[in-house]
């Protein structure tokens, strides 16, 4: 019985050891590596035929050992109350004396009530704190999807910004082209209208011929 109560203890202080990892403030890496071997582990069937059995056994010896518990213990009695004409003892029934060896095994069975109950309330406790870390990796994840879509966007953005910059530039090129075009053309046009323009001289001295 020494080494199944050692055992038993033992798997108390890793239950203890657990829950107070899960309580820290990991990185959302390491709780979702956490919580990732919870949920492999809850659904094996090995595991969980193994973990019902466990608990059927730690529970038994819980309602056993707080029977056992309940039992009334009354330590002997020093003093008799001489003064009673009647020879009566005082609150105490003769019968009602205990030996040292049954106090000895109430407080074995406390024992037992302390370390299987706590097994079964940090059972507990690791899946009700299994179940908080789910949601708190579910929830930093959609916040690091949002900040990630929110990055992009700005990227986009910026992007964008430095396309239009370089469009307005392209523009401003385009528009200076044309207005040098423009005057090219307007100067050619000019130049072959005085071209065409007839003299003032040749047009006196075809007067006179006349």
């Amino acid at each position: 019985m020494s080494l199944y109560f050692t055992l038993l203890f033992a798997l108390l202080t890793i239950e203890m050891s657990i829950l107070f990892v899960l309580v820290l403030p990991l990185p959302n890496r390491i709780r979702k590596i956490f919580y990732n071997t919870y949920q492999k582990l809850s659904k094996n069937q090995q595991v969980k035929t193994i973990l019902i059995i466990f608990i059927i056994i730690v529970g038994l010896l819980f309602i056993d050992s707080w029977k056992r518990a309940q039992i009334n213990v009354t330590l002997y009695r020093h003093q008799r109350n001489i003064d009673n004409v009647d020879n009566m003892r005082n609150n105490y029934d003769s019968h009602a004396v205990t030996p040292t060896q049954a106090l000895t095994s109430r407080a074995y069975n406390q024992r037992n009530i302390y370390i299987s109950g706590f097994i079964l309330y940090f059972m507990i406790g690791i899946a009700t704190v299994m179940s908080i870390v789910r949601r708190l990796v579910k929830y930093q994840d959609l916040i690091n999807n949002d900040k990630i879509e929110n990055t992009k966007d700005v990227v986009g953005n910026k992007n964008d910004t430095d396309e239009i910059i370089k469009l307005k530039k392209e523009l401003e090129l385009k528009t200076i082209d044309l207005e040098t075009l423009q005057k090219q053309v307007k100067n050619v046009e000019t130049y072959f209208d005085d071209k065409n323009k007839p003299d003032d001289t040749t047009t006196a001295a075809d007067s006179k011929k006349e």
